[in-house]
């Protein structure tokens, strides 16, 4: 008995564990021990597969290493888009220099047939010792010219390159010329009701009227004034008694970023061309480099200014037909002339395209014959040199004056292209000529350097640059 009593237990305790096993997967009643034994196997099980899990994501996390590998993939890759962006816009960039050098020095010019004026040669002379004549008028009622003057002494300072930044010491003026004494002092004209200690003329343009109170033929005279506030067109009325201008008004507009010349079309209306749409030294360079074409024409009307012309290659010179029905753009880059007629729509003043004229030479200021509606044209022959000489580095620049005369449509000259036919595309059909060019006045710069005007009156050329201080007058011999 008490070896089977001894016994016993042990066979007991086996099966308790075994069936605590089994029951507790089956959620039974359990005992401490069986209890204890079961969560320890599902913490087990628990444990080993967050382990597992753990290492899974270990895994797919990148190492310090991978991450600066991959930092400085992305870092090459940005840097050479971005380099790439660079050649291409230094590419692009080149490509327009290259272009614009090409035409501004390299392309050639019409031939000049005019006999070269070195020095002072006996059809030419200087007269009316001013400084920096930039601009002439001639007034047939008056027997008259009229010249804007200023010394440019702060184009250096400024920040602009047609006009004063801030208050310069000196003022410019207003001068006249009897033409009928060739060797005539000229007279710095008195301005009446006009109080400016400001005051920068340059493009100027006249227009005679009858007042309709008096019925007394007067002449009115519209100044571009380059103030450092900002450009404005000046109005006065010219009396000969006391040789005096009155003033009339001033028209400031927004839209006169960069004036250069303008044209009356009566005593109130006028067209103007703005050279070049930023202001500043840079944006100017910017706009040249690039061969941009940013220029404009505005209209006023008496009451509002608006653009009537954008688009264009530095507009310099502007004019009027004697019968106002024609107005003429010279652009400057293009080397030519533009030629549009006016409308009958006075509040809006557009422009129609009629025909562009070539000068072969950098056009500046225009001016019209009122008897016989030719046009004489200042340009310059060479383009770099013109720019040295404007920045100082040349002491003089060549000068060169064309005329322009209007043919009748019984004169028109033929023009045949010199294309051939090229399969479907057909001999283009050019134009005739309604205009004549002729070479009237060359000169190597020694006698009047980089003219910018040049006016006609009674079988004289009288020639003007704002960077001489003097007027040459001559008797051009025309040899075509």
């Amino acid at each position: 008995m008490a070896e089977s009593s001894d016994a016993t237990p042990p066979t007991t305790t086996l099966r308790n564990r075994r069936t605590t096993v089994e029951d507790a997967e089956d959620d039974s009643d359990t005992s401490p021990v069986a209890t204890t034994t079961a969560t320890s196997v599902s913490s087990s099980k628990s444990t080993t597969k967050k382990d597992a899990k753990k290492d899974a994501e270990d895994k797919k996390k990148p190492t310090a290493a991978q991450v600066h590998r991959r930092v400085a993939q992305q870092q090459t890759k940005k840097n050479s888009q971005i380099k790439n962006l660079l050649i291409s816009l230094l590419v692009a960039t080149m490509g327009i220099l290259l272009k614009s050098l090409f035409q501004k020095f390299i392309f050639a010019g019409r031939e000049i047939a005019i006999e070269q004026t070195v020095g002072l040669q006996g059809n030419c002379f200087k007269t009316a010792y001013i400084p920096g004549p930039a601009d002439i008028e001639i007034s047939d009622h008056n027997q008259l010219a009229f010249v804007s003057s200023d010394d440019y002494s702060w184009k250096k300072s400024s920040r602009f390159f047609h006009r004063p930044s801030s208050k310069t010491a000196n003022n410019g003026g207003i001068y006249t010329l009897d033409l009928n004494h060739k060797n005539g002092s000229p007279k710095e004209v008195k301005l009446k009701s006009f109080i400016s200690d400001d005051f920068h003329p340059a493009g100027m343009s006249l227009y005679d009227f009858q007042d309709e109170k008096t019925h007394e033929k007067r002449t009115r005279l519209f100044v571009i004034n380059h103030s450092h506030k900002g450009d404005v067109v000046e109005i006065f009325d010219y009396s000969a008694d006391g040789n005096s201008l009155t003033f009339v008004k001033s028209v400031k507009s927004d839209l006169f970023v960069t004036p250069k010349d303008i044209a009356a079309i009566d005593q109130d209306r006028f067209y103007l061309t703005n050279h070049h749409a930023m202001g500043n030294k840079y944006g100017r360079v910017i706009e040249d480099a690039a061969g941009a074409a940013m220029g404009t024409v505005v209209y006023y009307n008496g009451q509002e200014t608006r653009k009537v012309l954008e688009n264009l290659s530095n507009p310099y010179g502007i004019a009027s037909s004697p019968d106002g029905k024609q107005i003429y753009v010279s652009s400057f880059m293009e080397k030519m002339v533009h030629v549009y007629n006016t409308t009958e729509d006075v509040a809006q003043g557009q422009l129609e395209h009629d025909v562009d004229i070539w000068i072969g030479s950098h056009v500046d200021n225009l001016s019209v014959d009122r008897h016989t509606g030719d046009i004489y044209v200042a340009s310059h022959p060479s383009y770099a040199t013109y720019l040295r000489h404007k920045l100082e580095y040349e002491p003089q620049s060549p000068s060169h004056v064309v005329k322009l005369e209007k043919l009748a449509p019984e004169n028109y000259i033929p023009r045949e292209s010199s294309m051939g036919n090229y399969y479907f595309f057909p001999k283009p059909e050019l134009p005739p000529l309604k205009w004549e060019v002729k070479d009237l006045f060359y000169s190597n710069g020694e006698d009047i350097s980089a003219s910018t005007v040049a006016a006609y009156w009674n079988n004289d050329l009288i020639l003007g640059s704002s960077s001489s201080h003097h007027l040459l007058r001559c008797t051009p011999r025309l040899t075509q």
